[in-house]
């Protein structure tokens, strides 16, 4: 990823967070504006039970919207073994851009997983610099 894009992409997270925190601050703004004239109104048709039922049906409803969010919005977590990054599932990625890469084979500079988008080969080795078979690396991770 070039340096460009790095910025580029960070802008734009910075922008959303921004966007929605302009967002977030203006419907409170205006529930706070609202409030006085619709609680009343709402409190005469309804009882207090459905009130306290809806309240908690919110806080449980958003509570699991920001745990998904959460969960969702985490970084695979990546293991480096042998040069290459693998994830949790035993997966290989790419060292360079940590993309999944597959297709370990024979290559002109030898043995090694091709990515395609760093057009490389990155090969299986050990501190040695003794070539490893994938099986043996998946075995140890």
């Amino acid at each position: 990823m070039t340096f460009l894009a790095t910025i580029k992409g960070k802008l734009a997270d910075r922008a959303a967070e921004g966007i929605a925190a302009s967002l977030t601050v203006l419907l409170v703004w205006a529930a706070y504006q609202v409030a006085p004239a619709v609680l009343p109104a709402i409190e005469a048709v309804t009882s207090k039970k459905v009130l306290l039922a809806l309240l908690v049906t919110s806080l449980v409803l958003n509570f699991v919207f920001v745990l998904v969010a959460f969960f969702s919005s985490k970084k695979a977590e990546f293991r480096i073994k042998y040069g290459i990054y693998w994830d949790r599932e035993k997966n290989p990625h790419c060292p360079a851009c940590k993309i999944p890469i597959g297709g370990y084979a024979e290559y002109s500079a030898g043995k090694g997983y091709y990515c395609k988008p760093c057009n490389k080969i990155f090969r299986l080795t050990d501190v040695a610099g003794k070539d490893i078979d994938p099986m043996q690396a998946v075995s140890e991770l």
